[in-house]
């Protein structure tokens, strides 16, 4: 599949959600609701769904951002941090029960995925980008920003998926 980014600066993100800590996938697949990103999205929206009025300030109460973050871990275990939330204006009034992450302003390579290019292995493709691209990361992390194009992992065939990767020109 060609790869075809946007670049686009972005001032700093606010997001207030929930996180798991390991390899995801360590007993479940890609994609599926029962691995550890779908548990963590299904905590975040049972939380949702009984304190509609917890979150304030939301930014587009309707979009979700679900950001993986990298360490020394990832490439040795599989290790990372899946944080699921939604952007805020103000910290102010964040329940205990939710957690804060502030992502550094950036430029961002966008890539947009329609259909079964989401459940496809889009990773290699975006590193294979960035190497060839003049790029390197900037930043330890990503972030997949799931808007109303994105219909729900039972209807992907409908669906769009922006992944934000922070770049920089390489060295």
């Amino acid at each position: 599949m060609p790869m075809k980014p946007t670049i686009v600066q972005k001032p700093g993100i606010k997001l207030v959600g929930m996180s798991f800590y390991g390899d995801p996938f360590d007993t479940h697949g890609d994609w599926d609701a029962e691995n550890e990103i779908g548990r963590v999205w299904t905590r975040f929206t049972n939380y949702l769904n009984l304190n509609s009025e917890a979150i304030q300030h939301a930014s587009i109460p309707s979009a979700f951002y679900e950001v993986h973050i990298y360490n020394d871990e990832t490439a040795q275990k599989g290790n990372f941090e899946v944080f699921v939330g939604v952007g805020v204006d103000k910290l102010e009034a964040t329940p205990i029960e939710l957690l804060i992450k502030i992502l550094p302003p950036t430029e961002y390579a966008v890539f947009t995925f329609q259909g079964e290019e989401i459940t496809s292995d889009w990773h290699m493709g975006i590193d294979h980008w960035i190497s060839n691209a003049g790029y390197q990361r900037a930043h330890p992390f990503s972030f997949q920003y799931y808007d109303e194009r994105f219909k729900s992992v039972e209807n992907i065939v409908d669906s769009i998926l922006d992944v934000y990767m922070p770049v920089k020109l390489a060295d």
